[in-house]
């Protein structure tokens, strides 16, 4: 508490102190349009520079730019971007308190792909900026802009980088990158390792970053030896806004309408008044003086502990409200004797909240002769989750000159969610209401101070980062509770005799902190720098890396306290009358037992140590060599217990791997890149621990493995990139890849799915291919409509296989495609934009193909989420420079969320005739934000 308090003082002081510095303003302005001369289009992205300075900025979406806190004075400003002729401008007045207008036609300028030079404070959120980022990429790349941000309206990171090629979001918030699970993905913020906040999961939570803070999005889909190397699928880099392009001050305003929950009865966790702020105000926490071992405490301080625990069985039923976002957006550029000095500060806070009908199954071994698979149980819950978001950005950035820039970027995030369930069905024969009642915070600061740094006429750079990073996950009292049917329509409580069963009724404590401390330089000189047709450079580097990790929790129980003397009465009553105070005692009620083991606890730590180079050899501008190799140590240790002892694991591995890219560019317009490299995937600290955790939602258990092996993988990819035009792409991309000892969560024979522990896979392969589209249909026409259309396309095809040998084929769903894996991907967007009438209309759609959520066993089918069509549309009015409005319409469709089984093992799924375990609508959403630019 006292550090989540500490951000919050912070982040509102910060915040203060930035407002204040923007009302600051004595200088003159230099404002303009840019065009292009050959089509009379305005220009986004390019650069635009006071010479002599490093005041800077690049155009707009509408082509528009401003220079703004220039001091009086005559100056040259220069214009450039790639594939047009630089102007410069000479003799441009400036005057304190006004704008000086300089409009600029642009001429086309014949140069090569590698002939990108673009000075001053470049403006990377841009479509064109973009491209020419993954153009000079030496490894195979795709991304997603800010600029296609504001257009999509996404909300998070997780709805954005859906947007890319080959990639899908599983359950809302992890990626899934060519059809390989979370766990095979790397990312990295700001170019430093992103803290985890999962015990169960590989992977970053993406639905953490609001999308208003983001710069670009690039996905590494091809290894290089100077980017990490623990990755199959692809490395993420989400990089945060930096220097900003001019003073703003904006406020956004957004509310929206779910069609399952607002304006419904909805049942809410106890979580206290100020659960809206989305800080832990302890109210489900245990008690300071709870004690640390129930078993070891007498029956006086048993009861003490019994009554010390809040009675919040029944939750709190009001009305949904609309959901409500706000977000608070500053930046500041400062002129500091010609030195640019930069400052974005951003608060983003909203609440929603849903409720789903879901349906869940459980099913024996499908019987060919009945054609029918046993139910295990069937179950209907309702599903009440209410989600709070705050959200603080603060980042400066320096800019000495153009060859010395510093900047330092904090980003604290948190999301909140509290979640109750209602589930009624039957088990076999017997009918159940079972309740659950869940509360997580969820939270992580990153911080990195950074420079980048040029000599010897840029023939050297250096570039270097040092990051810190904290996440914690605190899930306090996720309390559970079962009641039996007495087939009269009453139902009993279920209290266990002797030994407690904390998931039917008992209580779940646990909480994770994780620290990353992260260093790294990287140096790149030019070998022959005078040299005219050959160019070669070295680029070389190191990585640090130290994550530590703690992870504890509790599991407390409740039984009859004397089975003789209990008051049988009890159970026939409320949930809240049997945790009255007077009925936790030693005689006729109820007692506390704990059920906490040893291996519910763990501390880990992972020290990373890597050295890289690369050697980079260019031929004329149309072949270049990319080629080295880099070399980690890693060191993991896992200190816990299992029911045999105590569980010490501890890792140290070094492996060398080699890499090589080759770009040719056939010519202005148009490359080809073949690239190979070998790649690794280590165990994650939750995979090798003996911990096993109940999932209530899902209704099975999940438990580590301390013997897991190190993935290794060979990466193959070949890609065809052709650009029209500066800010319009078409590609084509292949992929193999074949692993060894590849890591999957799989089902543990004889459990009938319901238990999961992790396992290797000795042989897997991987293989698919990739179609990316950005088109303008511009110039296509005379028709004025179809000038202001732009198409957004991306699809992917997608097999693997995945095969255990020998002994440890036993039991396991065996020859099939691997977990996470989608056959094909699509996305599609039509974005209209007539900047005329300062109108946009934007149409989404999304759909992954079906894919293993749960793998099986050799008797039990694997569980497969079935593909959903997704449909969204965004339109935007501009009313004035400074007022607009947004409406969102999402998920218009609204089809069924379903998993299911084959059974019967046609190959064909059909809900008539095979087993559904999952189901349920989200509802479509409504929203409008409306957004004020004060300056």
């Amino acid at each position: 508490m006292d550090l989540l308090n500490s951000f919050k003082r912070a982040a509102l002081t910060v915040f203060a102190l930035t407002i204040s510095i923007l009302a600051y303003a004595q200088t003159g302005k230099i404002s303009g349009k840019i065009t292009d001369k050959s089509t009379g289009q305005t220009l986004v992205g390019l650069s635009v520079l006071i010479e002599g300075t490093s005041i800077g900025t690049t155009s707009d979406a509408e082509g528009n730019y401003i220079l703004n806190t220039v001091k009086s004075g005559t100056y040259r400003v220069s214009f450039s971007f790639i594939s047009f002729k630089k102007q410069i401008i000479s003799n441009v007045k400036v005057t304190p308190g006004k704008t000086t207008v300089i409009d600029v036609v642009m001429e086309d300028d014949q140069s090569t792909l590698n002939d990108v030079v673009i000075t001053g404070a470049r403006k990377t959120g841009t479509e064109v900026s973009l491209l020419a980022e993954l153009k000079k990429s030496q490894s195979i790349a795709n991304g997603v802009s800010s600029q296609t941000i504001q257009r999509s309206g996404d909300t998070d990171a997780a709805q954005v980088v859906k947007r890319v090629p080959g990639i899908t979001i599983v359950d809302n918030r992890f990626i899934n990158i060519r059809g390989l699970a979370e766990r095979y993905n790397n990312v990295q913020l700001n170019n430093v390792t992103a803290p985890s906040l999962e015990t169960d999961v590989r992977s970053f939570s993406f639905d953490l970053i609001p999308s208003n803070q983001i710069d670009r999005v690039l996905v590494y889909k091809s290894p290089s030896a100077d980017i990490p190397a623990d990755f199959a699928g692809g490395v993420v880099k989400v990089f945060l806004k930096s220097i900003p392009d001019d003073d703003r001050l904006t406020i956004d305003y957004g509310t929206s309408y779910r069609q399952n929950a607002t304006f419904k009865d909805f049942k809410r966790t106890n979580t206290g008044s100020l659960y809206f702020t989305g800080f832990n105000t302890g109210e489900n926490d245990l008690p300071i003086n709870f004690p640390s071992n129930l078993n070891e405490v007498n029956a006086s301080k048993l009861n003490a502990a019994g009554h010390a625990l809040r009675n919040n069985w029944v939750p709190e039923v009001n009305t949904a409200n609309l959901d409500q976002k706000l977000n608070i957006y500053g930046s500041k550029r400062f002129n500091i004797n010609n030195k640019l000095l930069g400052n974005i500060t951003a608060v983003t806070y909203s609440n929603s909240k849903t409720n789903n009908a879901v349906f869940r199954g459980n099913y024996e071994v499908y019987d060919p002769i009945s054609k029918i698979a046993e139910e295990n149980y069937r179950y209907n819950d309702d599903q009440y989750t209410y989600n709070v978001r705050l959200g603080v950005v603060h980042n400066w950035a320096f800019k000495l000159d153009n060859n010395n820039t510093f900047e330092f970027k904090n980003l604290y995030n948190q999301l909140s969610t509290s979640q109750y369930v209602s589930r009624l069905g039957a088990e076999k024969q017997q009918e159940y209401a079972n309740y659950a009642s869940n509360v997580l915070y969820r939270g992580i600061y990153s911080g990195q101070l950074s420079g980048v740094h040029k000599f010897n006429e840029e023939h050297t750079k250096f570039d270097w980062v040092l990051g810190y990073s904290k996440s914690f996950r605190d899930q306090p009292d996720y309390s559970r509770y079962r009641t039996l049917a007495n087939g009269d329509g009453t139902y009993n409580i279920f209290v266990p005799t002797g030994g407690a069963q904390p998931e039917f009724l008992g209580r779940f404590y646990s909480k994770m902190n994780e620290d990353i401390k992260t260093g790294s330089f990287n140096v790149e000189q030019a070998l022959a720098p005078k040299s005219e047709g050959f160019k070669p450079s070295i680029k070389v580097g190191g990585y640090y890396e130290d994550k530590q990790r703690t992870f504890s929790s509790r599991n407390i129980g409740y039984v009859r306290a004397n089975s003789l003397n209990f008051d049988q009465s009890l159970l026939k009553g409320t949930i809240s009358e049997l945790f009255d105070w007077k009925n936790i005692n030693t005689t006729t009620g109820i007692r506390l037992d704990e059920k906490s083991n040893p291996y519910d606890n763990y501390d880990a730590s992972n020290k990373l140590l890597a050295g890289f180079a690369n050697f980079v050899l260019p031929y004329k501008d149309k072949l270049t060599i990319v080629a080295g190799a880099r070399v980690e140590n890693n060191v993991q240790k896992l200190n816990s217990f299992d029911t045999g002892g105590p569980v010490n694991v501890n890792n140290d591995i070094t492996r060398i791997l080699p890499s090589a890219n080759v770009q040719f560019n056939m010519n202005e317009k148009s490359l080809f890149r073949l690239a190979y490299g070998k790649t690794l995937n280590r165990p994650e600290f939750r995979e090798i621990a003996p911990f096993s955790f109940y999932d209530f939602d899902q209704n099975f258990n999940v438990a580590g493995n301390p013997n897991l092996k190190t993935a290794k993988i060979d990466n193959y990819d070949l890609k065809y990139e052709f650009y029209p035009s500066t800010s319009e792409l078409i590609s084509i991309s292949g992929f193999y890849k074949k692993f060894k000892d590849a890591i999957e969560m799989t089902a543990i024979p004889g459990s009938n799915a319901q238990s999961f522990n992790f396992n290797n896979a000795q042989n897997v392969r991987n293989i698919g291919v990739e179609l990316e589209m950005r088109k303008s249909l511009a110039g296509l026409s005379e028709s004025k409509f179809l000038n202001d259309i732009t198409i957004l396309l991306n699809a992917s095809y997608i097999n693997s296989k995945v095969m255990f040998d020998g002994a440890s084929a036993i039991g396991q769903s065996n020859n099939r495609p691997m977990q996470g894996q989608s056959p094909y991907i699509l996305n599609a967007a039509i974005f209209y934009n007539n900047i005329k009438s300062k109108f946009q209309v934007n149409l989404l759609y999304n759909v992954a193909g079906k894919r293993i959520a749960f793998v099986g066993t050799d008797l039990i089918r694997d569980i497969y989420e079935m593909p959903r069509n997704i449909v969204d549309l965004v339109v935007t009015k501009n009313f004035t420079n400074k007022l607009s409005l947004k409406a969102n319409f999402n998920d218009l469709l609204n089809q069924n969320f379903t998993l299911m089984q084959d059974g019967n093992q046609d190959g064909k799924f059909d809900q008539s005739e095979d087993q559904v375990t999952a189901q349920f609508k989200s509802g479509r959403q409504f929203g409008l934000t409306l957004s004020y630019k004060i300056f």
